[in-house]
């Protein structure tokens, strides 16, 4: 009886409105507007550090300094317009298997593409990155958010045999697996972690998932330990010695100052010039060659040289006031798809919040994550914000749906 109720909420919503002016409600009232503001303000906020910690490098290079700021305005208004766009599409087309089948299949044709010579883009060894008329992204930030849209589509409805497991375990493992060989190993932690969450929120019952989880973060250290004593024995491989470098550097870069831990004391120093208050817009000191692309993974720590602690953590507050609000509404929803796209999103930006965070505060191995939202990098900012977006417009309209009155 329930399910013949929700089967007819449309048919209410649009009698509803009528009499009632619901669609006057949606497009006004019930616009999370604590969402948005958090929204824009990370984005401005982002914007204007990308130009503060990208120009005084392109000046050195007798490259124009605001080339960066120009080029992250550009995804930033597209974004933008997407959010629009995203808001006045159907519910029926976003919820449907082929945007989430279609968007984590692209993912995965990326990840191949991104061993093709022409398409692939190496950087410092590593190829992560695919460039497809002139635009470089990184695949693995599309799938993440693919697999969002795939596993709440797929787990609609509970899955209880292992046979109807397999599917979704089949297709973690190959984009792990795609991830890992470019190599970015923080990619599949991400990628593992949050579809260990969405799994387990719809499968596992609570006492069962704590153990789990804890049992995951355990193997993890003992991967960690593992990698150690193969790197110290020379033993890795070489795509894996920089996970290695990494590792044995937390907690002590100092013991390899102009190297591997150059980039994470000259973080330290920026962290400690900042102090509460800050040195003042454009004054970060580090960023002058002590940082190397400074804009990106250690944006944060100029943000706290130039602007102070105070600040910084204003801005981390920003963050967690779209996370928690999204895990809140996610449980508070009746549908069981658009909760978990809301619950996997949310995940998604706490995972990349906290290792980027930590990874800048020594406290996890640097892991070239960027910090939502903030740091510089046009595809990410993109693919971050279509994400927003869903959940935005998806939570507004299910919430317009759960007032609208019971016909008996």
């Amino acid at each position: 009886m329930n399910e013949l109720k929700r089967q007819n909420n449309w048919y209410r919503l649009n009698t509803y409105s009528k009499a009632r002016g619901v669609e006057a409600m949606i497009e006004k009232k019930k616009i999370d507007w604590l969402l948005i503001i958090a929204y824009l303000l990370l984005s401005l906020i982002g914007l204007l550090m990308i130009y503060s910690a990208s120009s005084y490098r392109l000046l050195t290079r007798d490259q124009p300094p605001a080339s960066l700021f120009l080029r992250q305005l550009v995804f930033l208004l597209l974004s933008w317009v997407l959010l629009f766009i995203i808001q006045r599409t159907r519910r029926e087309i976003l919820l449907s298997k082929y945007l989430a089948i279609g968007l984590l299949a692209f993912g995965i044709f990326t990840l191949l593409l991104a061993r093709v010579p022409f398409f692939g883009v190496s950087v410092n060894g590593a190829q992560r990155w695919v460039s497809i008329v002139g635009i470089q992204f990184q695949p693995s930030e599309i799938v993440n958010v693919g697999m969002v849209l795939y596993l709440a589509h797929y787990f609609q409805t509970a899955k209880t045999t292992l046979q109807e497991m397999k599917r979704p375990l089949l297709v973690l493992f190959l984009c792990c697996v795609l991830i890992l060989i470019q190599p970015k190993v923080a990619g599949v932690m991400i990628l593992l972690f949050l579809a260990f969450v969405m799994i387990t929120t719809v499968q596992v019952p609570v006492k069962l998932t704590a153990l789990l989880f804890g049992g995951l973060l355990i193997s993890l250290f003992l991967i960690a330990m593992l990698i150690i004593f193969l790197g110290n024995n020379d033993l890795l491989p070489h795509m894996f010695m920089h996970v290695y470098n990494r590792i044995r550097l937390v907690g002590d870069p100092f013991s390899d100052p102009y190297n591997q831990g150059f980039q994470m004391i000259h973080s330290y120093y920026a962290l400690f010039n900042g102090g509460l208050t800050g040195l003042g817009l454009g004054n970060s000191i580090t960023k002058k060659g002590f940082l190397p692309v400074a804009e990106t993974d250690f944006i944060f720590s100029v943000l706290v040289e130039e602007l102070g602690l105070i600040f910084g953590i204003f801005v981390i507050g920003l963050l967690f006031v779209i996370i928690l609000r999204l895990f809140m509404r996610s449980a508070a929803i009746e549908n069981p798809q658009i909760g978990l796209i809301l619950l996997g999103t949310s995940t998604l930006l706490l995972l990349q919040t906290s290792i980027n965070i930590a990874s800048i505060l020594g406290l996890m191995p640097m892991t070239g994550v960027p910090l939502p939202f903030i740091s510089y990098g046009g595809s990410s900012y993109f693919i971050l914000s279509f994400a927003f977006s869903l959940c935005l417009k998806l939570e507004r309209e299910e919430g317009i749906l759960n007032e609208v009155p019971q016909t008996s």
